[in-house]
């Protein structure tokens, strides 16, 4: 065997050209070179920004730079290796999720309060599985290829979440829609528990990596025992699901989840080498937001789809659209635009970790509220100008030629959806409704009834083009069939004002954890975030009918306007105004205290 001789000019491109190989196992602890870089996070991190505090001292002291975290001088405490940036497996793991979500909303459009709260509920199954996985990556997970496999097995486990996401609903129509969703929630009730076990496993080649260290062996043991204890419940769980218990245990679910994040996060907050501080947890919940956020994107790309599926953009629909874009645009300004990770504290930031779960619900809510308002509009065009048609039909027209001219007046505003696209439900056609007014022999009462019938026809043709799920039509009056139509929007629209309430109260409560010492501009700004919230969230009262006036007016005037993603778009745009002229008058005060400092110090 000959050495290899790389010539020292060459030594950097043969490093670059020649990876490490890929261990078997790769320690969590922390090198000498790892160590060093802790030391300088810590030094940064529980520090503020010297232009924020006029009165910080710019000097270090030499000592000051010398010593690390509190832990590296204690034998008993282990130091962890912190990773620079997110890894690619971890973002490969974060595609599962996207996955997840993309699909499951794709099924399930949120139209009645069962919809909501089946769809909140699976979000929180996901997203504190993804927590779990989060929270142990950004401390123990390592390259390596027991790492990989693991992984792997969680890749499993998120497939599966996909593969029962489907049944995932409580509001059975028919026996065999309870039988397949209890079914799929037994199913998903073993791969909850397998999650946590595959967790529990990795915690405990983790602590026994770790055993030499005194003050590691509780917090490491009380994270398995933690997660061990939901595994079983989840296995106890997937027994008691009946076409009678299954919303009382979805419950637990939810309470099992949110426990177990909690239970977590209070010991990590209580040990120093657990806690979240020099992690990138921060980074993996920016690009979760920004997932998030995509999906909106995924979902307006969908509606613009569906609303032009007859090629005609009025005013209003493209302002729609500006809108949607608008509003997406300024959450990820209101959000990212205000993250500071050297200014939290370790409790905060763990409180801060938390509440992205509620934040999450609240922004994939005023997202899905955004496609299915944007479809509304859509419809309101249509259905309008069909209305306009049929309450000003010619008086005293033979029936024949009666519908005639009702033919005539559809094909026109219904032709667009069939020659542009060409429709997936086909042509509509009204032969049953035009044979009951030619056979009415001049009974009024029959030829209501079949322009009525045309008219329901009609708007149900249209609604199927737009995606829009509809009553059957074959049962009712006119104005039944329109009304459940404008419930379900009713829904939408309580929602989605709502939450896009909570967005900004909740941007101003994360404000406020994220960053110590705030200036009183800073407070000014959290103020403006909540105050606008509580504003937004207070339109929905307009649908609420004990809140609302007798005759809902005022409601029934703004939901058949175009006004609705405007007021959402000009808020979110007063703020984030407001916020820079904040930070303008925030640097404008620093300047004059610094001036007021030196000053000070040179007299």
């Amino acid at each position: 065997m000959h050495d290899v001789i790389v010539p020292e000019e060459d030594h950097h491109t043969f490093a670059i050209s020649h990876p490490d190989h890929l261990k078997l196992y790769a320690s969590p602890l922390a090198t000498q070179e790892d160590m060093h870089h802790i030391g300088h996070i810590h030094e940064q991190g529980h520090g503020e920004p010297h232009e924020h505090d006029p009165h910080h001292n710019h000097s270090v002291s030499s000592s000051s730079t010398d010593h690390g975290p509190p832990e590296m001088e204690d034998p008993d405490v282990p130091i962890l290796k912190r990773a620079h940036e997110a890894s690619t497996i971890q973002l490969f793991f974060d595609l599962f999720f996207v996955a997840n979500l993309t699909t499951f909303t794709s099924l399930h459009e949120i139209d009645t309060w069962t919809d909501l709260s089946s769809y909140v509920g699976y979000f929180a199954v996901i997203w504190f599985t993804w927590l779990q996985n989060t929270l142990f990556d950004v401390r123990f997970s390592n390259d390596s290829a027991y790492e990989r496999m693991c992984k792997l097995l969680q890749f499993g486990v998120m497939t599966g979440f996909a593969i029962t996401g489907p049944g995932y609903n409580t509001n059975w129509a028919t026996a065999q829609d309870a039988a397949n969703s209890i079914l799929a929630f037994r199913a998903l009730s073993l791969i909850l528990m397998s999650s946590r076990l595959i967790l529990t496993f990795q915690y405990g080649v983790a602590f026994f990596l770790l055993r030499s260290y005194k003050k590691a062996i509780i917090p490491m043991a009380a994270h398995m025992a933690v997660l061990f204890i939901s595994a079983m419940l989840f296995l106890g769980m997937s027994f008691a699901f009946t076409r009678t218990s299954s919303e009382k245990v979805l419950v637990g679910w939810y309470l099992i989840v949110a426990a177990e994040a909690l239970a977590i996060s209070m010991i990590s907050g209580q040990v120093n080498f657990l806690s979240f501080r020099a992690t990138v947890i921060v980074e993996r919940l920016g690009l979760l937001t920004l997932i998030v956020l995509g999906e909106g994107i995924i979902g307006m790309c969908e509606a613009i789809n569906k609303i032009g599926s007859d090629n005609i953009y009025s005013a209003d629909i493209i302002g729609t659209i500006i809108c949607s874009v608008g509003i997406l645009y300024f959450m990820w300004m209101l959000y990212f635009d205000q993250i500071a990770p050297d200014r939290m504290g370790t409790i905060r930031e763990h409180i801060w970790v938390i509440l992205h779960f509620p934040f999450h619900v609240c922004v994939i809510l005023v997202v899905e509220g955004l496609s299915r308002l944007s479809v509304w509009r859509k419809l309101t065009d249509v259905t309008s100008a069909l209305q306009t048609t049929f309450v000003n039909l010619p008086q005293n027209l033979k029936p024949d030629d009666l519908v005639q001219y009702i033919d005539t007046a559809l094909n026109s505003q219904l032709n667009n959806f069939t020659s542009f696209q060409g429709s997936d439900i086909g042509a509509p056609d009204f032969t049953q409704f035009y044979s009951q007014i030619q056979q009415a022999n001049g009974n009024k009462t029959a030829i209501s009834q079949g322009i009525n019938g045309t008219f329901i026809g009609a708007v149900s043709w249209v609604c199927q083009n737009l995606k829009v799920d509809v009553p059957d039509s074959s049962s009712g009056s006119e104005t039944d069939f329109v009304n459940s139509i404008y419930n379900s929007f009713t829904t939408v629209f309580i929602y989605f004002f709502t939450f896009a309430g909570f967005v900004l109260i909740l941007l101003a409560i994360l404000f406020l954890l994220g960053k110590r010492r705030k200036l009183r501009g800073e407070l000014l700004a959290v103020c403006v975030r909540a105050i606008f919230g509580i504003a937004i969230s207070l339109l929905a009262l307009m649908a609420v009918p004990s809140v609302a006036t007798t005759s809902n007016s005022a409601y029934n005037a703004y939901m058949f306007s175009a006004w609705m993603l405007p007021t959402i778009l000009i808020c979110y745009l007063t703020v984030i105004i407001i916020d820079n002229l904040l930070i303008r008058y925030i640097h404008q005060v620093v300047k004059w205290r610094l001036h007021l400092h030196v000053k000070g110090h040179d007299v």
